[in-house]
């Protein structure tokens, strides 16, 4: 499913010229405002050197904006400029019909339930990337 709903939305945004790390960039920061790149990175499921490659590009495209973070030194906030909001609003009415299509047909306590299975898979399986302290200690017997 995850493979079909990545092609369904490259296709969707490919006349817009950005990627689809851009994409999830531009929606959240216009959701949630200005951040620094470990927040946005964790936001939009990416690493933070893979982040940090995306915010690069797109800052040179003049998408998005960085500057110092007044609160930490070496820290950079990543924020839309002016220029970007016409573009990133026509992205996130794409995103909201992208959604509703995805979602046609299922009740709200359909769609509820598959949120929470969803999320209870994923904790499940980052829970299997964490070594837990009792197998680590039953092997270092």
């Amino acid at each position: 499913m995850r493979r079909r709903l990545k092609h369904v939305v490259t296709t969707q945004i490919a006349p817009y010229g950005i990627t689809l790390q851009q994409f999830w960039v531009i929606l959240v920061l216009l959701e949630q405002g200005s951040m620094s790149l470990h927040p946005l990175a964790k936001q939009v499921w990416m690493d933070d050197p893979t982040a940090s490659r995306v915010v690069k590009a797109m800052a040179e495209r003049g998408l998005i904006h960085t500057q110092p973070d007044p609160r930490h030194g070496r820290r950079i906030l990543i924020s839309l400029p002016a220029e970007s909001l016409p573009l990133a609003q026509e992205l996130q009415t794409l995103a909201t019909g992208i959604r509703g299509q995805v979602v046609a047909g299922m009740s709200p306590d359909h769609q509820a339930a598959m949120r929470l299975g969803f999320n209870l898979m994923i904790t499940n399986l980052d829970a299997m990337l964490t070594p837990s302290l009792q197998g680590v200690s039953a092997g270092s017997k």
